[in-house]
């Protein structure tokens, strides 16, 4: 038998706070969004997503957190053309 969904974001919301323990200790982790992409077999064509966040978090905090994860990929995805572009 399966976790019940509140189980489960438990334990997501957990691995979470343990993951930025380990990169940044002493940080405190005061909301999370996940996004996942899915394929359905039944529906080859379509695509889906899902989407997950920390209890209470406010729909515009997800979308701020979305949105400050794309500006940091495309910063890091500049500084590395730049760095590459350097040892050429």
């Amino acid at each position: 038998m399966g976790m019940s969904q509140k189980d489960t974001e438990g334990v997501l919301d957990d691995a979470i706070g343990e993951l930025v323990q380990e990169g940044d200790p002493g940080a405190i982790v005061t909301g999370w969004v996940l996004s996942i992409s899915v394929k359905h077999p039944t529906m080859p064509r379509g695509d889906g997503y899902i989407s997950l966040n920390s209890e209470g978090l406010p729909y515009h905090s997800q979308i701020g957190l979305l949105h400050a994860a794309l500006e940091e990929k495309n910063n890091q995805i500049l500084v590395n053309t730049f760095l590459e572009a350097g040892r050429g």
